[in-house]
């Protein structure tokens, strides 16, 4: 946070309810504190950074932070809430599990503890995820928000804080819907069960702005909008719906709060979802968005084959009432899913896999160990940072895209830190011993775990060019790789720990350059490198129509955007700082959400920006 504003970040996000922790299990044993713990920990954050700045800087900040305008804009999401099932703790049963009207279980997050006492059913109650976008259940999580209560309730008119909160996932209501009537018949007299479930979906989102609405005119927050995998979907897919719906539902609360006889506005102010350089239908979506709100004869067309021609026509009478500009602000902008996260299916409906044929063998579900990529592991358009430098020198940290230009695709060390493995456990001495003798129960055991290691050391070396994900890689290692040293050993010496330690540390690296080479080769399309001879430069790119067809075949299979062609990525460019330029430069992009885990996460960023006057 510090970094951020000391860097001139003025726009942040907070993170969406419940916070979880590394293990996927609630942050707090209260779902009250977990729902909320993003606002407490951002408040905190926020508080503590300005005190910093505040000794730092001779009064600047002390005079944003009580000028007229916001010095920071939070943007807040809502939808999604631990709720327990059964009776728990006082705060908890403010928003029990059926609380509100339109509760909608998603999942599972805890199934409790049964009481062993007798004295009640649980000892710690179940706890379900559920998503609600209501007016109620909006207007109850804003006037018991940390940062309302903070920012805006206890502000005493000095308005420190802009904050927007954002409808989380409305598609969620359209699966929640489908589950619930899966007994109904697919289709009736009104429609088919999915046009049902996708106008169930608008009525929920209306009534969410609704209760949004009354919050502005209450003083609660400053706008609001949507934050949406499903506007970023192809139109053909189950949980799309499109974004003049957004503005359909916006028009419409506007009106039921205000009526027709005002002259304001709907305070609908951001339109948020994925979009990167694979994922490109966010970008699309964006554009269109924009081409409404910059021109006033956009959707005035009576083109009866236009698909959304009533949709259009009910737009027209609504535009007086909508806001004149609405941001659209990308998500995800370094992280693509294939088929945008919904996984792949062989008889998927409707349309998400016509005529794309069969999915790469690494997108087929055999697990993780690092040869494929799913909904859970994603692509990352990332170069990794790795220690770098020819062999006999000192290592030193480069990008992986430094080193592939300079020493090439593996790791300097690798090759001899490999061969030192496989010696350390060629168990030699046991087998001249077995010619001599019987072996030992204990030497019998430590010949199969040597030969079980050595194995394993050629596998992962074998399978190093068919890497797609580190995280997986990691995922494999962890589940699979660790389990079967403790099977197959009692314990390890402090040499043998020490030589597979140096085995996994520059196998990790190699398998970072892999990945990095592997999502760039992915993103140059047609683009083909070209060796330089001169040494300090680090190769040009020539078009190379066969590559080009080749990797268009590959993004359709993988169920990416359209295919661009390819992006003419210079090599001495990190994949990151080219992705974020690419998307500030987007003229309908207003803003960028990137998740910074680390100060030097924020700092490359910042970078990235630094030629813009966009908002990251």
């Amino acid at each position: 946070m510090l970094t951020a504003l000391r860097g001139g970040v003025s726009a942040m996000d907070c993170p969406a309810p419940p916070l979880l922790d590394v293990s996927g299990s609630l942050s707090s044993p209260s779902c009250w504190i977990s729902n909320r713990q993003g606002e407490i920990d951002m408040v905190n954050s926020l508080e503590a950074a300005w005190a910093t700045l505040v000794e730092e800087d001779d009064g600047e900040a002390m005079a944003a932070l009580y000028s007229d305008g916001s010095a920071v804009s939070i943007t807040t999401r809502l939808g999604y809430r631990a709720a327990v099932s059964a009776r728990g703790v006082d705060e908890d049963e403010k928003e029990k599990e059926g609380k509100f009207l339109g509760d909608s279980r998603i999942g599972v997050l805890d199934t409790g503890t049964a009481s062993v006492d007798g004295d009640s059913e649980w000892a710690t109650p179940p706890v379900a995820l559920v998503h609600n976008l209501s007016q109620d259940y909006v207007l109850h999580s804003l006037r018991t928000s940390p940062l309302v209560q903070k920012f805006k309730l206890g502000s005493n008119g000095i308005r420190k804080v802009n904050i927007v909160s954002l409808a989380h996932n409305p598609e969620s209501l359209i699966s929640a819907y489908l589950v619930a009537q899966n007994e109904q018949a697919s289709s009736d007299e009104n429609g088919t069960l999915m046009e049902h479930a996708h106008k169930h979906m608008k009525r929920c989102l209306t009534s969410a702005f609704i209760g949004y609405e009354i919050a502005v005119k209450e003083g609660l927050i400053d706008g609001y909008g949507v934050d949406s995998n499903g506007l970023s979907l192809p139109n053909d897919h189950d949980m799309h719906y499109g974004w003049r719906d957004v503005l359909e539902c916006a028009a419409d609360a506007y009106l039921h709060v205000y009526g027709q006889e005002n002259n304001g506005r709907s305070s609908l102010t951001v339109i948020r979802m994925p979009g990167n350089l694979l994922e490109t239908r966010g970008l699309e979506v964006a554009d269109e968005i924009h081409s409404f709100f910059g021109d006033s004869e956009e959707g005035l067309s009576d083109d009866p084959n236009l698909p959304d021609i009533e949709q259009r026509r009910r737009l027209r009478p609504m535009r007086q009432f909508l806001p004149e500009s609405i941001e659209v602000n990308i998500t995800r902008p370094l992280t693509a899913f294939p088929y945008g996260g919904t996984g792949w299916e062989p008889n998927a409906s409707p349309g998400l896999t016509e005529n794309s044929g069969a999915p790469p063998l690494f997108l087929e579900k055999r697990g993780a160990d690092g040869k494929r990529i799913d909904s859970t592991h994603p692509i990352r358009i990332l170069d990794y940072k790795v220690d770098s430098g020819p062999l006999g020198q000192v290592p030193h940290e480069d990008w992986t895209n430094y080193h592939y230009n300079h020493h090439g695709l593996r790791p300097s060390l690798y090759q001899g830190v490999m061969n030192a493995a496989l010696s350390h456990f060629d168990a030699d001495s046991i087998l001249e011993a077995s010619k001599e003798r019987e072996l030992t129960v204990e030497e019998r055991e430590t010949l199969d775990g040597c030969k079980l290691l050595r194995d394993m050391i050629h596998d992962l070396d074998a399978n190093l060019d068919t890497m797609k994900s580190f995280a997986a890689y990691e995922e494999y290692l962890v589940n699979v790789a660790v389990p079967l040293l403790y099977g197959s050993f009692e314990e390890l010496d402090e040499d043998s720990t020490s030589v597979l330690q140096a085995f996994f540390t520059v196998h990790g690296t190699a398998v970072r350059m892999v990945v990095a080479r592997w999502t760039r080769e992915l993103l140059l399309g047609g683009w083909r490198r070209v060796d330089s001879q001169d040494e300090d430069q680090t190769g040009s790119h020539e078009w190379d129509t066969n590559r080009e067809e080749n990797i268009a075949n590959l993004w359709q299979r993988l169920g990416l955007g359209k295919f661009p062609g390819g992006y003419k990525i210079p090599e001495d460019v990190t994949l990151q700082e080219f992705s974020l330029k690419h998307l500030i430069d987007e003229e309908s992009v207003r803003g960028i959400v990137v998740g910074c885990s680390r100060p030097d996460h924020v700092l490359e960023a910042i970078k990235a920006a630094d030629s813009t006057y966009k908002q990251m």
